[in-house]
């Protein structure tokens, strides 16, 4: 296990005087992420079937393409400015440059390498007509902390940051990568540019989320010791996503088939009008705007609601956005939720209610979900033990 790109790290834990070894490799790294964002993209749910059907390619290259982005996220991590960020870690890792200053951040630092020096570097791998469109993807995954990669600065930081050999380093991986990969490059001039602009927000969202649940360093133990990256990906990566993904309490939801108001309302015993009108109005495909006036008392807000329910029954919708005029208003309103939002759901599904207002943590009755979020992982609750109470989990409440 000669390689070169076993000499990087891409983790380094913070107290060194804990247990387990020092640092994480930098590939292992870029690997575990990827197989989070492999899973999240499951060609069977919602999620991948309606960004595949928007930007028109088929779900399975969707996952494959975008996870073969997200293995290479962290490229600006090969720059040995980056790696003397955590020195002498340990003898078989790069050694320090102090010629190379750490100015540029790393997500900007991957776009650049790749910009002025990778993408020339393999064109004998990659089709000339494909280099465009594929920068622009993995633009989205260099892009994983939040913020549009400053792309001018990025290119006049290559020479100060990376040394040849990192460079060197970074290629062969790259070149690795797409030789275990081989993704499809031909699809990508078939996806309308103006399509892939407005989707791409969504993707880099997904980066984010992917980069954020693999790198929790208790299910993604760090790893030293080379190991070839197929099987490092069978044996580790994907297994580890999968526990991550259900520890973060991220597995897909399902809505709860629609029979009548009385699910969500069991007080209703008999449906006013405008809840009858609601119950078996005909939904029209595509996009709806409904506007429900009536007198006060007339159950405007369950009527609401039944829409809702229908709608992600009959769409197979993951979820629902509620505005409110003030945090007053919609501290009532995530009250009257929490007794009845549970089931719009199907009996195992786990869906946080999050109130996502600027002074949420003076709800009572929010923070009171959150703590029931941390202790179900520990006390292993029930799902009926749930159901009359809200519940967030406690990343999505911190997010």
């Amino acid at each position: 296990m000669n390689k070169q790109y076993f000499k990087y790290w891409g983790k380094a834990k913070k107290d060194p005087l804990s247990d387990g070894p020092d640092y994480h490799l930098l590939v292992y790294h870029c690997m575990d992420v990827a197989a989070v964002g492999y899973y999240l993209l499951d060609p069977s749910k919602t999620l991948c079937q309606r960004l595949s059907k928007t930007l028109n390619v088929k779900p399975d290259w969707l996952r494959d393409f975008f996870t073969f982005n997200l293995i290479l996220h962290d490229l600006g991590k090969f720059a040995r400015a980056f790696q003397n960020l955590v020195p002498n870690l340990s003898g078989e890792l790069v050694p320090c440059a102090p010629q190379c200053l750490y100015d540029v951040r790393h997500d900007s630092l991957g776009f650049g390498l790749w910009d002025r020096s990778i993408k020339k570097r393999t064109q004998d791998i990659f089709q000339q007509e494909s280099i465009s469109p594929l920068t622009d993807w993995l633009e989205i995954t260099f892009g994983h902390h939040g913020q549009p990669i400053d792309k001018s600065k990025a290119r006049h930081a290559v020479k100060s940051h990376f040394l040849t050999e990192d460079e060197s380093a970074a290629e062969e991986f790259v070149r690795d990568i797409t030789n275990i990969w081989q993704p499809c490059l031909s699809t990508l001039t078939e996806i309308d540019p103006k399509t892939f602009k407005m989707m791409a927000w969504q993707l880099a969202g997904l980066s984010i989320l992917s980069d954020w649940l693999g790198s929790n360093q208790s299910i993604f133990t760090y790893q030293t010791e080379p190991q070839p990256l197929a099987d490092y990906w069978a044996i580790k990566a994907l297994p580890n996503a999968k526990n991550a993904i259900s520890t973060a309490a991220f597995n897909p939801i399902k809505a709860n088939p629609f029979n009548s108001i009385q699910q969500q309302f069991d007080f209703i015993t008999k449906p006013t009008p405008l809840q009858t009108h609601a119950q078996y109005l005909e939904l029209a495909p595509g996009p709806q705007l409904f506007i429900l006036e009536d007198v006060t008392g007339a159950g405007k807000t369950e009527a609401a609601m039944v829409l809702v329910h229908r709608l992600m029954s009959e769409r197979n919708l993951a979820g629902v956005y509620v505005g409110l005029p003030t945090m007053a208003t919609a501290n009532a309103m995530y009250e009257r939720l929490s007794k009845s939002y549970r089931q719009l759901y199907a009996p195992e599904s786990l869906p946080s209610l999050v109130l996502s207002h600027g002074a949420r943590q003076l709800s009572s009755a929010f923070q009171e979900s959150v703590k029931l979020s941390e202790q179900s992982d520990d006390k292993q609750y029930q799902t009926n033990d749930l159901t009359a109470s809200a519940y967030c989990n406690q990343w999505l409440a911190d997010s």
